[in-house]
């Protein structure tokens, strides 16, 4: 059974592990009153339960207190120049959530003729798919008045279902082993900050109809040529002995047909399959992306049958402390032979469509940045707004250098010109920022 009532929770294993923020960027130009940015929060926060929630740390861990939030903090500050944006993404990347604080927070740069809304939330309760769910109810109640709809929480629980696993006897003494061993683990010192890389490019609209009138003749996704391409990008930069055991393909689980998940709902995210690196590299670039096309179709079913039992499984671990979880990961790394990644992760996040076409403001400019504050950062994030491919890839200096991201792009871009466009040369960074 699962450990929730309507008004407390203690907080999932995986809601305990995942420490980290995301932020959301929108330029619009046109105009809005605060009045407005600010009534537009207020239905959001009504809607969504993991906005009225706050944190509360007691004895034996955390959980969540429904209904008990105050609205969304918005912090408004002039927009001076283009640039201010950077500043402010910074400082709320690395400012982290207090549990007794609402887990989304909102600054808008203001000036007279356009203006930047920068969204922040915490991982904990939100993936990349539910910022973008988050941002386009905003932009809409900035104009309409209709009211959203809320709806009752959803936790790992209610992906989980019914799930009970083929041999139980194995699945409890897995458990008991690990939970077993968790008290041997000693709480370590935070780790010492390092930088994190941040690269962002952008193929425009006349290059990404080419990829994607490519992709449909050729009768494959687009995300199926991305992997391939990027799989051969990785290794031009890290070379054989090193090259990333698997790319690692986020889901999005409100598309994989769970009950309890709807398209906008706000949810911690899903699960991910894994395509080995190096695979076939001879083998003409299409030839190469059909046959992994089909191989993806499978791979997907698969997972998605896989996500219940993985989260039963980790929902019977105790939750480590941030210490021990410290740890665990500076054991992880240093266990790592030859200083090979064991995943690159992909996230492609699709076409955003963000604004109603009859709002009195125009979507100039869309970025995500997100930022660990204890694992290592490191993957690739892609998505389309406006018709235009974009590409943020991030990565912690004891994952890439910063050479290596900048090589990243070029090789990934050159492979794309090669088989079907022109890659757009320009490409601009945000500050490094500190892993906490």
């Amino acid at each position: 059974m699962s450990p929730i009532t309507k008004q407390k929770r203690k907080l999932s294993t995986i809601e305990h592990l995942l420490e980290g923020n995301i932020v959301c960027f929108v330029r619009l130009e046109g105009s809005f009153s605060l009045d407005r940015l600010r009534l537009a929060l207020s239905r959001v926060h009504r809607k969504h339960p993991a906005l009225r929630a706050l944190i509360r740390e007691q004895p034996d861990g955390l959980y969540y207190e429904a209904d008990s939030a105050p609205e969304i903090p918005l912090r408004v500050v002039p927009r001076v120049t283009e640039g201010d944006y950077r500043r402010e993404c910074q400082a709320e990347l690395t400012f982290d959530f207090a549990y007794d604080k609402p887990q989304l927070r909102a600054v808008w740069l203001q000036s007279e003729l356009e203006s930047d809304l920068l969204l922040i939330t915490s991982h904990r309760i939100c993936d990349g798919m539910s910022i973008f769910t988050i941002l386009r109810e905003v932009l809409r109640a900035l104009h309409n008045d209709e009211e959203l709809i809320p709806y009752e929480p959803v936790t790992v629980w209610d992906i989980i279902g019914d799930h009970q696993p083929t041999q139980p006897w194995k699945r409890r003494l897995a458990v008991g082993l690990v939970n077993g061993l968790l008290p041997l683990i000693p709480s370590s010192r935070p780790a010492p900050e390092s930088n994190e890389h941040y690269l962002e490019w952008r193929a425009d609209r006349a290059v990404s109809d080419a990829l994607r009138r490519r992709c449909k003749a050729e009768g494959v996704s687009v995300h199926a040529a991305l992997v391939v391409a990027l799989d051969r990008a990785l290794f031009a930069v890290f070379g054989e002995k090193k090259l990333p055991k698997w790319i690692d393909n986020q889901m999005d689980p409100r598309r994989l047909g769970f009950p309890a998940l709807k398209s906008d709902m706000l949810f911690l995210g899903g699960g991910s399959f894994k395509v080995r690196t190096g695979q076939a590299p001879d083998v003409e670039f299409w030839t190469r992306t059909r046959a992994f096309n089909k191989e993806m179709r499978k791979l997907i079913e698969q997972e998605t049958l896989m996500i219940p039992s993985r989260f039963h499984f980790l929902e019977m671990l105790r939750p480590p402390g941030s210490g021990q979880l410290q740890s665990i990961l500076r054991m992880n790394y240093a266990l790592r032979m030859n200083d090979r990644l064991s995943g690159f992760p992909l996230s492609n996040l699709g076409n955003v469509e963000a604004i109603d076409s009859d709002a009195p403001f125009r979507l100039k400019d869309l970025r995500l940045y997100v930022h660990s504050f204890k694992a290592r950062a490191l993957g690739l994030v892609t998505y389309t707004i406006n018709g235009e491919m974009r590409f943020y890839c991030i990565s912690n200096e004891k994952c890439m250098s910063r050479s290596q991201v900048d090589a990243l792009k070029t090789q990934f871009m050159a492979l794309l010109q090669h088989h079907v466009i022109q890659p757009d040369s320009s490409a601009s960074e945000i500050p490094a920022c500190s892993v906490q």
